[in-house]
């Protein structure tokens, strides 16, 4: 008889039998609160310590984190309070007893940190290096948190995967961060007859989302919200009938300074409108972003080019030298705002036109425009621990081999429960001791050496060298010797400076907060004698 082929005889062996794939479950350690505080420096070796204690029970149930806010929820430390959380876990087979999960069924370990986002949890997601900050995890909350171990669903052929692809694009892919879970000593594992895992909660971190700052709209912007900052803008961007300027065909001076005037910018006088010009200039340079060369702020500019100023008119009222708004208000700027020289000699026109209910309108939005291009602009990347009242949660995980051929599976635990992290000032940790010297010692001044340098431009050294009585008074000047220095100081005595005026404005502030009942507390203390 011919001999099968071997692809015939594969198909007709009798198949193999399949193992059993081993079951686990991920969970508290013995029953216990999932998050454990500790305020020992070596706080990790203090819980093994408590692990190995015959009333471990007890010990881990006392440092369950207990701290609470004003609703109930459950609040975690910063390291800046010197207090630590662990997350501890056991791992144990789904069989009854639930015996320990030998550890080298463990092929992988970890946690991640979750965000309450309304009903749902979102994690905080990279793209490859690229941190994508908190994003709503929905149908991927029990996925695996690295993306390159997702199962992915391909076609049944490369013409069919390539339809696929190309009407259901693939998003893209984003892991979720994962922490690292230790696993116990063996001993110690072996001892209490579990295998524990734990991990240290992060509750600070320096990093921060990198993708793109979302900007309200401020256009779209309806209702009170939208009618405040419509307000808020000035009337030069609003519809509105011609109006006389202020000190029309003067030379424009510096010395006007008509932001820290005192005058009344509501008021119909001269000095009122000159004040409310100055505020239109700081509006266009300062928030909305105008002379800057971006899309938002050209079209702005452009629709303040249209507009004409009247520069001089003939005996009749014809304008026969003019200035496009546009221009005028990037030289204005200049003189007014940035105080600089009259170099070119741009004098006030005579008048604002009239500004059409159609024209108002589109200045209005082009401004609101500018303000949505600004915010993306100056808004700083959200930090991954931003806001005082978010809430977060920890999850771990396990991968537990299963045959040879196959991935390993992922085991989630529960969600702990919801918590908030402290901000870094509502510590109750012990200050910080600082000891100052005793400046009347004329010995210790004597070994305060210099502990810090600072470069002076000649200037800002100039200025320094001055009155300090003019300087006070405003009438300090930069001129004077065209030579920089090095400037050295002692950092116990800029300390103890600091010290002194931080006391003279406690005192001062006092009158509008009362608040040195809470934030100073001074205590004698004895002299130490000398032996």
């Amino acid at each position: 008889m011919a001999a099968l082929h071997p692809a015939i005889r594969r198909k007709l062996a009798p198949a193999k039998p399949v193992a059993a794939e081993h079951d686990a479950v991920l969970r508290p350690l013995g029953g216990g609160p999932m998050i454990l505080a500790a305020t020992e420096q070596d706080f990790i070796g203090a819980l093994m310590a408590d692990l190995e204690s015959d009333v471990w029970r007890d010990a881990l149930a006392q440092r369950a984190t207990d701290q609470r806010g004003r609703d109930g929820t459950l609040e975690l430390s910063q390291p800046i309070h010197r207090r630590f959380h662990v997350a501890v876990f056991e791992a144990v087979c789904r069989t009854p007893g639930a015996p320990r999960l030998d550890p080298h069924m463990i092929a992988g370990m970890g946690f991640v940190l979750r965000r309450r986002n309304g009903a749902g949890w979102q994690g905080w997601m990279h793209a490859g290096p690229q941190r994508r900050g908190w994003i709503a995890l929905g149908g991927m909350a029990e996925a695996d948190p690295d993306c390159a171990r997702r199962r992915t669903i391909v076609g049944g052929g490369t013409a069919i995967t390539a339809l696929i692809k190309a009407r259901r694009p693939a998003p893209p892919a984003l892991s979720e961060e994962t922490h690292p879970l230790f696993l116990a000593p063996p001993t110690l594992c072996a001892r209490l007859g579990r295998t524990v895992l734990y991990g240290l909660i992060p509750t600070a971190s320096a990093e921060v989302s990198e993708a793109p700052a979302l900007a309200p709209d401020y256009a779209a912007l309806s209702g009170a919200d939208g009618d405040a900052i419509r307000e808020h803008l000035s009337g030069y961007l609003k519809a509105r009938p011609a109006l006389a300027m202020p000190r029309a065909g003067e030379r424009l001076d510096p010395t006007w300074a008509p932001l820290v005037s005192e005058a009344d910018e509501t008021a119909d006088d001269g000095a009122g409108r000159l004040k409310a010009f100055a505020i239109f200039l700081q509006q266009l340079a300062l928030e909305l972003g105008a002379f800057e060369q971006t899309p938002p702020a050209q079209a702005l500019m452009t629709l303040l080019g249209h507009i004409r100023l009247p520069l001089a008119k003939d005996g009749r009222g014809r304008t026969v030298r003019d200035i496009s708004a546009a221009d005028f208000a990037r030289s204005a700027t200049d003189v007014l705002i940035g105080r600089e020289p009259n170099n070119s000699g741009v004098t006030m026109p005579l008048e604002w036109p009239a500004i059409s209910a159609a024209d108002g309108e589109a200045l209005v939005n082009a401004a609101l425009t500018c303000l949505s291009a600004r915010f993306a602009g100056l808004a700083a990347r959200a930090p991954k621990f931003d806001g005082d009242d978010e809430k977060y949660a920890v999850r771990a995980f396990i991968r537990v081999r299963r045959h040879p051929e196959c991935a390993p599976r992922l085991v989630w635990s529960e969600m702990s429960e919801p918590f908030r992290i402290l901000p870094w000032w509502a510590s109750d940790a012990p200050p910080v001791r600082v000891t100052l010297p005793d400046m009347f010692n004329r010995q210790v001044l004597k070994s305060l050496k210099p502990g810090v340098s600072f470069a002076l431009p000649p200037p800002l050294a100039n200025l320094l060298k001055g009155d300090p009585k003019k300087l006070r008074d405003g009438e300090g000047s930069s001129g004077g010797i065209d030579i920089g220095w090095l400037c050295s100081f002692s950092i116990p005595i800029i300390t103890v400076c600091a010290f002194i005026v931080l006391n003279i404005f406690l005192q001062l502030f006092d009158l509008v907060f009362r608040w040195m009942l809470y934030v100073k507390v001074c205590i004698p203390i004895p002299k130490e004698r000398q032996s």
